[in-house]
């Protein structure tokens, strides 16, 4: 059944959150996690020259890794930080007697003798730390035990009227996809990489026990697959039937509200939706396989981008000025925005590495770009106004259509080039993204990406998530001018701009024809 639609006034359906504690008892969720140092997480160092390895392209387009995540696993991991979702005592538990207190089931007693979270490198093959890698927090178990079976009811109940997809649901239920450990796991391991998507989930106020299950399903998917590209051996938790079940699950309450009238103005639960269809746009987009991402291209991200216009979410914009608003209401709007920018990026990204024709125009993006992340990682109204106090608003440009008319505007006049020189890494990538559809005229954006790396400091390179190959694309879109419209382009696969769900002819494309003479230079 879909969670009832409640009504919002301005504030987050999220609970704000407490003041951060320390980490609760670890989850120990799978003993079988792989320790070899070998496979651990690497930040590779970018060639000395101007060569570029464009390892992203390469890994996430090869037809044998299972997902585009793959380079997730190179990420770091932040050991040292912990949700801010609530901490505390698990509440009285009302089990059966006779039967044994699940609370007992998920103690992890190796994990006491650890001072320390570790990271991934430092286990030295004993699975018995496995927990100090994630180090769950002790959010409350029987309340997230009692979601998790809900999820596990719902999704069976789907598979009635698709019997195809039972039996794959049945082995992610039996590899112990639907456990609280589980879930827990996930949700660590994704918000200990959170900074590489960065999507629309906002952290600070972010809470299991209380966001809408398709948003907790979303997250949960997406901290498992982050999970396999670490260890392989959790690759049977996400099978394609379960998958598929959870895309019918989210996009159906999507198209049910929609059709109610109920927009994100009206109702927290239809932006939580919102936020969990953007996730798995995104997975599902990004896994190999065939089937899934054409689902998306051709079903889902239609009925997505429907439903945000029809919901007034395309060209939406803040109302006031962070110092003239609440931190909550900030937030909401926020949310609001870095979910159609999602949209809009997932749409992108699906033209550019399967030739998917864009159902999303630059033209149509006026609403604002996302906050400065300062603003939106704050953790408190305190530290909200603290933030708002170093002027930290958007200025020119403020939009997509700003940004790709002022970037391929005539005359690059000093007052132009002074705006554009505040743009960060993140919003680079983001505007890298809405020139896929021009394809050219990247020298000025290849000029802005070397200034913002370097007045990044060394720790904040270490952060930079995806962004860190945003010159990747800058190269792929100039090969793409460089080529299309030749005798050679012609006779190219993928410059033949008819949709393909098989990553093998991009991979080809990059590898043979991208790859050879690759240069940051414009």
């Amino acid at each position: 059944m879909p969670s009832p639609v409640q009504t919002v006034e301005a504030v987050l359906c999220h609970q704000k959150p407490d003041a951060v504690e320390s980490f609760g008892p670890a989850i120990t969720a799978r003993d079988a996690l792989c320790h070899d140092p070998s496979h651990a997480a690497i930040v590779k160092e970018p060639p000395k020259d101007d060569r570029l390895s464009l390892s992203f392209l390469l890994q996430s387009t090869d037809p044998k890794n299972t997902s585009m995540y793959i380079t997730v696993a190179e990420e770091p991991e932040r050991v040292s930080e912990a949700p801010a979702w609530k901490h505390g005592e698990p509440q009285t538990t009302n089990w059966v007697p006779g039967t044994v207190d699940p609370r007992c089931l998920l103690l992890d007693l190796s994990d006491m003798l650890l001072d320390e979270p570790q990271e991934f490198s430092d286990m030295n093959h004993n699975p018995l730390q496995f927990s100090g890698i994630f180090n769950t927090p002790a959010t409350s178990v029987d309340a997230l035990t009692a979601r998790v079976a809900s999820l596990a009811d719902t999704l069976r109940s789907l598979a009635t009227s698709k019997p195809r997809l039972k039996e794959g649901l049945d082995q992610s239920c039996q590899a112990g996809f639907f456990s609280t450990a589980h879930f827990q796991t996930s949700l660590i391991i994704f918000f200990r990489r959170r900074h590489y998507p960065k999507g629309a989930i906002h952290w600070p106020t972010f809470n299991p026990d209380r966001v809408a299950l398709h948003l907790l399903l979303g997250a949960v998917l997406t901290g498992t697959s982050f999970l396999q590209q670490l260890d392989p051996s959790y690759c049977p938790l996400l099978t394609a039937s379960l998958l598929e079940l959870c895309e019918t699950y989210v996009f159906d309450e999507l198209e049910q509200l929609g059709d109610r009238g109920i927009t994100p103005a009206m109702s927290s639960h239809m932006l939580e939706v919102y936020q969990s269809a953007t996730l798995l746009v995104a997975l599902q987009g990004s896994a190999n396989d065939i089937a899934a991402r054409q689902r998306v291209s051709i079903k889902w991200m239609p009925l997505l981008v429907t439903s945000l216009r029809r919901s007034g979410m395309v060209g939406l914009k803040h109302q006031s000025r962070p110092d003239e608003i609440t931190w909550d209401r900030f937030i909401y709007q926020e949310t609001c925005i870095r979910v159609t920018t999602c949209a809009f990026v997932s749409d992108t990204y699906l033209t550019m590495f399967f030739n998917n024709p864009p159902l999303m125009a630059v033209k149509e993006m006026t609403g604002h770009l996302p906050c400065p992340f300062e603003l939106w990682d704050a953790d408190s109204s305190t530290a909200f106004q603290e933030k708002v106090q170093q002027n930290l608003k958007r200025s020119y440009p403020s939009s997509y259509t700003e940004a790709v008319s002022g970037l391929l505007a005539e005359e690059w006049v000093a007052s132009t080039r002074a705006s554009f020189g505040r743009l960060g890494t993140w919003d680079l990538l983001l505007l890298m993204s809405a020139l896929y559809p021009v394809a050219f005229n990247c020298r000025i954006w290849s000029t802005l990406w070397k200034a913002a790396i370097e007045r990044a400091s060394p720790d904040e390179r270490k952060w930079l998530g995806i962004a860190r190959y945003a010159p990747e694309m800058a190269i792929l879109l100039r090969k793409i001018v460089e080529l299309s419209g030749t005798g050679e382009g012609r006779e190219l696969a993928y410059l033949q701009c008819v949709a393909s769900y098989d990553t093998a002819d991009f991979h080809e494309f990059v590898r043979i024809h991208v790859h050879g003479g690759a240069t940051t230079e414009g």
